[in-house]
């Protein structure tokens, strides 16, 4: 919370030496008119440093946003919570609520001085007051308060105290399809099929144990240590789980190389797929996991969400699919092929390609020889067939 006084005891403390001089001289020369100016000017001076003293004294502001995650189109309100636990009542509040870009106020809007809302109240004592501004996120993203400023004045507004105040709660805006996913193409998703639910798989995270290796086990599979420990092949085992994986695999360029096809409005769109996905893979029961061709911090490689049956999970994926650039920093094959390693059988692939470079088919050809199911979605196509109708 950052505070900013705009009546400075520096004003007051020099209103007061100048009373007294000219109280003084006023004495002197037996002036009674510029001994009651004086008297004004001090009596004003000693009250604006008490209210000053007093004003903010046991007076409590909070700022939340309710909800704290919210998609795009859903209802988020600006919640301010104003508190005055002592008996001396505040007359005249005047409280600001700027909000950053990518938020708008919702309904009838707010002032035009400022992008956000403006309210003037009184507090009594021993009262609290809530406060609720609806607004409407525009875009996806990360989002905090620009400014919370409150001014508490007297009845005449001669001695105003002001605040300002910087919420450090934040406001997640998750992703939703710009673009409506036709039929044809949701029939081609694995998810809420009754299939993956009535099969055992594997689940990696969860260590079971060994055993000595068959035929046909996969290479990745087995067990180096217990191998050269017993002298003959064995193979990790894992716990079983009816809970199928899918990988949300994005390209936020449109073709190959990268470079040269960046365009941000399409990887929007293909933002607001995956998020759509997510959230029909995760209510039937699917663990879901994110890989695209981009990256949250520099250097740090491409983003990856493994799946996961973990608490917050869900929470942590919705995060990168809001906070994520939208411009590409490599190509998706070969972040493809280093994803394509680790997966199994058990694990389904949705492919999110505005528009598959040939060397991003070939990855995608090499999964399926392997036996991974994969799914090729592309906004692109699906855009310019809506067009054609």
């Amino acid at each position: 919370m950052g505070v900013l006084a705009t009546d400075s005891p520096r004003r007051r403390q020099i209103a007061l030496g100048v009373a007294v001089v000219l109280g003084f001289a006023g004495t002197l020369t037996a002036n009674v008119p510029l001994v009651a100016w004086a008297l004004g000017v001090g009596a004003m001076a000693g009250a604006a440093t008490v209210w000053a003293r007093m004003a903010w004294r046991e007076v409590e502001v909070s700022v939340r946003f309710r909800p704290r995650r919210a998609f795009i189109g859903e209802p988020v309100e600006v919640h301010v919570h104003l508190e005055n636990r002592k008996r001396f009542p505040l007359p005249l509040v005047r409280l600001g609520v700027w909000l950053p870009e990518g938020l708008a106020p919702a309904g009838q809007g707010g002032p035009s001085t400022i992008r956000g809302f403006r309210r003037r109240l009184k507090l009594p004592g021993k009262a609290e007051i809530d406060l609720r501004f609806p607004v409407e996120p525009e875009h996806r993203g990360e989002y905090r308060l620009r400014l919370v400023e409150m001014e508490v004045s007297d009845p005449f507004g001669l001695a105003p105290v002001y605040r300002e105040i910087t919420p450090p709660e934040q406001l997640l805006v998750m992703p939703e399809p710009r673009i409506g996913i036709p039929v044809e193409v949701r029939r081609r998703l694995p998810f809420g099929a009754p299939a993956p639910s009535l099969r055992m798989y594997e689940q990696p995270e969860r260590f079971a144990g060994v055993r000595p290796y068959e035929p046909g086990d996969p290479l990745n599979r087995i067990h180096w240590k217990a191998t050269a420990h017993a002298g003959a092949l064995h193979t990790r085992l894992f716990e079983p789980t009816r809970t199928a994986d899918v990988f949300l695999v994005l390209d936020l360029a449109v073709g190959e190389p990268f470079w040269d096809s960046v365009y941000p409005e399409i990887a929007e769109d293909t933002i607001g797929w995956a998020s759509f996905l997510a959230r029909q893979a995760l209510t039937s029961g699917w663990r879901v996991g994110l890989v695209a061709n981009t990256h949250l911090s520099e250097g740090r490689g491409a983003l990856r969400v493994p799946p996961s049956t973990a608490h917050g999970h869900e929470a942590a994926l919705f995060a990168a699919l809001a906070r994520m650039p939208n411009e590409p920093t490599s190509d998706l094959a070969p972040v493809l092929r280093d994803l394509g390693r680790g997966l199994g059988r058990n694990a389904t692939a949705a492919v999110i390609a505005p528009r598959a470079g040939p060397w991003l088919t070939e990855e995608i050809e090499v999964l399926r020889r392997r036996g991974v199911e994969v799914v090729q979605l592309s906004p692109v196509e699906a855009r310019l067939a809506e067009a054609s109708r």
